[in-house]
């Protein structure tokens, strides 16, 4: 159980740890609301851990509060109003080329529930986003390690969401046990308002009666196995359903398919040094943070297209 505290204040110009003022031009209020939550253990205890290898996921975790949830969002609806030079690189490059986000993607709250179940030397591969429209869209059952390209799948997605996500918005749901089975060949079924590329499936036989659905408020995240079948329903709602979608790896990850990848060492020591290093940037958005962006972006599509899939969640 975690217990906590929260203190919120005002604070002008900078957005968070590491934010910058430019975030201002984006909409985003140079003035607001600052919560930050003191936690007394951010780490799982040992029936959540066992819970996750078992079942192959662990939701619901509290995480952010509300206020910084709605600040993430901010954030995240500012950058779709940015030039397409840098919103083309905000899938896989926020912590590349902005502070914030290589600062976010340490914070103890998402790491140390992290490297509970993948061990003491951790990486961030990827920072994503998800996001769901009202309408008829879903997302088939998928695994996602068929094309990432990373061994061994020492591998968790932490998805935080930042909008809600209840049973009506159309959360993941996860086919519990499945990520300790066989990785399964997709079929590209190119299906309509299937939010997969080629609306991929899981070339099996799914009973949805085993599906479990994992509904989670603004600020909370769940957990998944790299491995676990999932996907999700259309969202039912007015709103949009955003996730923010961190990938996390054990040190002794390695991608498998190119050579040129990067990672960033969030927790404890990076022993075997199978991806470069992805410094802080020095500058929000600097030419030499979205050199590196750019660099990164073709070395993923090109292990993502070895494949011939393209990089998603649900």
């Amino acid at each position: 159980m975690i217990l906590f505290l929260t203190i919120c204040f005002a604070k002008e110009s900078t957005i968070a740890a590491g934010g910058s003022e430019a975030w201002s031009a984006f909409g985003v209020p140079k003035t607001a609301l600052y919560c930050h939550t003191l936690y007394m253990s951010t780490h799982l205890n040992e029936e959540q851990i066992s819970a996750f290898h078992e079942q192959g996921f662990l939701s619901p975790l509290s995480l952010f509060s509300q206020e910084e949830a709605a600040t993430l969002r901010k954030r995240l609806e500012a950058i779709e109003e940015q030039p397409f030079d840098h919103r083309s690189k905000s899938r896989f490059g926020l912590p590349v080329t902005t502070q914030w986000a290589w600062d976010l993607v340490h914070d103890t709250r998402i790491v140390d529930p992290v490297s509970d179940v993948l061990g003491p030397d951790v990486l961030c591969w990827s920072m994503d986003w998800f996001i769901k429209e009202p309408g008829p869209e879903f997302v088939s059952y998928h695994q996602d390690a068929t094309y990432w390209g990373l061994e061994p799948h020492r591998i968790a997605t932490a998805w935080i969401a930042l909008s809600d996500a209840g049973p009506e918005a159309g959360p993941m749901k996860f086919i519990p046990g499945s990520h300790r089975g066989p990785l399964f060949e997709q079929d590209d079924t190119f299906g309509e308002n299937n939010l997969l590329s080629r609306g991929q499936v899981v070339r099996t036989s799914i009973d949805e009666t085993e599906a479990v659905m994992t509904p989670l408020r603004p600020g909370e995240m769940s957990l998944h196995h790299v491995r676990v079948i999932h996907g999700s329903d259309p969202n039912n709602t007015e709103d949009r359903r955003i996730g923010m979608v961190l990938r996390y790896c054990a040190a002794d990850v390695r991608q498998s398919k190119v050579a040129g990848d990067r990672a960033i060492l969030v927790k404890g020591q990076d022993n075997h040094h199978h991806f470069g290093e992805i410094p802080r940037p020095h500058k929000d958005w600097g030419e030499s943070e979205l050199a590196m962006a750019e660099a990164l972006s073709i070395t993923r599509q090109r292990a993502l297209h070895s494949k011939d899939y393209e990089d998603e969640s649900s």
